[in-house]
């Protein structure tokens, strides 16, 4: 396990803390106000203001850093955390504002006779501290869920979260809305009957501010050394890895995104405790500029601001076109194409017959063995599903399944049965249908047509790619995709057969029976003197090693290995095909391979081999009788 800090960071952390508790209210408080080490109210505030800032910084780093999602909405949650707390300030006033009245100023401008709904409980501190979390929190989860079930990344989300800022800045520049339109919430006086402006409440808000910031920044530090914090860096870097060996990216993305909004949240209500006023063009638009900008440097400007001219570092077109729409359009969901990768439906698909078996002396056992559980059939559970009967002998069962591209028949009525133990190459030309054949096996496309069964009673066409890994389908990817920024330790521990939740991640701990399986796989993908390089300065070899590793890890029933040796040495060649043969037997594997040489040396003259043209079955047989083929020779060689 990674410590949560070294002794340099504890006592970097120890140096800060006394800063903030002690030194802060020292030079404030203790010092001579004409003295050169004087601290003064406003430095305070300033520094107050800053620790707020940088709450938002950590929850930057988690949600972008850490998970690779660049938001350009957290001032958004900023902005609801300030509201929460200018709302409760407004109500400390009281009669002390010029209308006189119970009611805020802006209120009695507006000629408001009552409190709306939403201000029925902004008297009370305790229940607006629970909205400054409780808002942002919600927002954000039901922003998120539908954002990543509809699996938008990139610079989609981007401009969604942008566009979600500017329509909650419109709404809140509306008077009637009852948030001060665009003035905003002023003239704060006191906090929980205490006079803000004395110079022991600015410190106070800044040794809380400081406080808060350093729990914060060990909560943060905690999830990112924890295998919750790795799985999310995993997400970053290859994130249909991490569907393919089990996690569901949907629950961790949306549980730090929540996280990080009312982080930001938090910090919004602490810096207008410190700050005076809360408008929204203070919060809102200005943040939008600042996220919009990170990592290219300079600023951006608005169009309708006075003298347009680019300044010093500004970009032409960092120019923000002044038409810009205010209006957010939330569809129920997306565009789907033929052969999309697409989100589960709600409801699960039952398990259903399926069908006449390839051979026939299964026939009629299959038959009865699908009434049997066919009359007892349930929807399938959302995240692990029945566990699967190979009791036929038959690991994969696959039935006439058709897939078009815009026309393009990539599999016609595709028919494959792979036994239980078996070893099974499949070659073909480029353009065969074997990678697409593989899509529809582990989730990642939908047939047209077909049925897809692992065992004889897991209808796998019902089952998302998560879920499919789970129980006990792994693959391979043509190109090598590992985790390159984590370690090859820390590659194999996420792939390590375990509960894939967020809870079992957060409080994860290696034993020593999973430690002694590390190792084992270690010594079989001849890695163990790599085990904590990071995967990313290995060969492509030793990558291509590592992701069989982490199948491997998995314990799968059935391994999907797409091109294993594309790119490898004669000697990791042999390598390979030895550990494959060692597995046949335990694990059923289908080995989808261009190297002619490897294939005879996996098959060893005696095992089937299945030949794929143009997206169907063109011959099945040994190597010898498929090699002597005329069909196979005329496809191969372009007769």
């Amino acid at each position: 396990m990674t410590k949560l800090l070294g002794p340099k960071g504890w006592a970097a952390l120890l140096a800060a803390s006394l800063t903030v508790v002690v030194l802060i209210p020292l030079l404030n408080l203790v010092v001579p106000a004409g003295s050169v080490f004087h601290l003064s109210d406003f430095h305070v505030s300033l520094i107050g203001k800053i620790l707020c800032y940088a709450i938002c910084a950590l929850a930057m780093d988690l949600i972008w850093g850490y998970t690779g999602i660049l938001s350009l909405g957290h001032g958004l949650f900023f902005a609801l955390g300030g509201y929460g707390m200018g709302m409760y300030l407004m109500r400390q006033i009281g009669l002390e504002g010029n209308y006189k009245s119970e009611l805020p100023d802006f209120m009695v401008f507006l000629n408001w006779k009552e409190l709306p709904w939403h201000w029925m409980v902004s008297d009370s501190f305790v229940a607006q501290m629970l909205l400054v979390v409780l808002v942002p929190g919600l927002l954000a989860f039901v922003f998120g869920y539908f954002a990543f079930r509809s699996r938008i990344k990139g610079v989609y989300f981007s401009i969604i979260t942008q566009a979600l800022t500017f329509a909650a800045m419109l709404l809140f520049f509306r008077n009637e809305t009852g948030f001060g339109g665009n003035n905003g919430f002023t003239d704060f006086k006191r906090i929980l009957d205490i006079p803000l402006g004395t110079p022991g409440m600015r410190v106070t808000l800044c040794v809380i501010t400081g406080a808060v910031l350093i729990g914060f920044f060990l909560m943060a530090r905690a999830i990112v050394t924890s295998k919750y914090g790795r799985v999310l860096q995993a997400i970053r870097d290859a994130e249909t890895r991490v569907m393919f060996t089990g996690y569901n990216p949907l629950v961790y993305k949306l549980s730090i995104w929540t996280l990080s909004a009312v982080m930001c949240g938090v910090a919004g209500a602490l810096v207008r405790a410190a700050g005076g006023h809360h408008q929204p063009g203070r919060d809102e638009p200005g943040g939008v500029d600042r996220d919009r900008d990170l990592g290219r440097g300079g600023r951006a400007r608005h169009a309708h601001r006075p003298h347009r001219r680019r300044r010093f570092r500004q970009r032409g077109e960092e120019l923000v076109h002044g038409g810009l729409s205010g209006v957010l359009a939330v569809l129920p969901g997306r565009l789907v194409h033929r052969g999309d990768l697409v989100p589960a439906a709600r409801h699960r698909r039952p398990v259903q017959a399926q069908g006449p078996r390839m051979t026939p002396d299964l026939m009629e056992a299959g038959a009865r063995t699908r009434a049997e559980h066919d009359a007892k059939a349930k929807p399938v559970r959302r995240f692990i599903a029945d566990e699967p009967y190979f009791g036929q002998g038959v690991a994969l069962y696959v039935e006439d399944i058709s897939v078009s591209f815009d026309g393009f028949k990539a599999l016609n009525a595709l028919s494959l049965t792979i036994d239980v133990g078996e070893l099974r190459c499949i070659i073909g030309p480029n353009g065969a249908g074997k990678t697409t054949m593989m899509d529809c096996i582990t989730g990642k496309t939908r047939p047209d047509a077909g049925k897809v069964f692992f065992g004889s009673n897991i209808d796998l066409l019902g089952l998302t790619e998560p879920q499919i890994a789970q129980i006990g389908v792994g693959r391979k990817f043509q190109k090598p995709t590992v985790y390159e920024q984590l370690t090859v330790f820390e590659n194999l521990e996420l792939a390590l057969k375990a509960d894939r939740g967020v809870r079992a991640a957060l409080f994860h701990r290696l034993n020593g029976e999973q430690r002694d399986r590390i190792a084992e796989v270690l010594l079989l993908i001849h890695l163990k003197e790599e085990v904590q390089r990071t995967a990313g300065l290995l060969s492509h070899g030793q990558k291509q090693w590592l992701e069989i590793g982490m199948l491997l890890m998995q314990d799968p029933r059935l391994l999907l290995l797409d091109e294993p040796v594309a790119g490898m040495t004669d000697e990791e060649t042999e390598r390979t095909a030895e550990l494959f043969l060692s597995l046949e037997g335990k694990h059923s594997l289908v080995v989808v391979e261009h190297d002619m040489k490897f294939v005879d040396q996996l098959t060893e003259g005696r095992k089937t081999v299945t030949v794929l043209h143009e997206g169907s079955v063109l011959a099945e047989g040994l190597l010898s009788e498929v090699q002597a083929n005329e069909k196979v020779v005329e496809v191969y060689l372009g007769r």
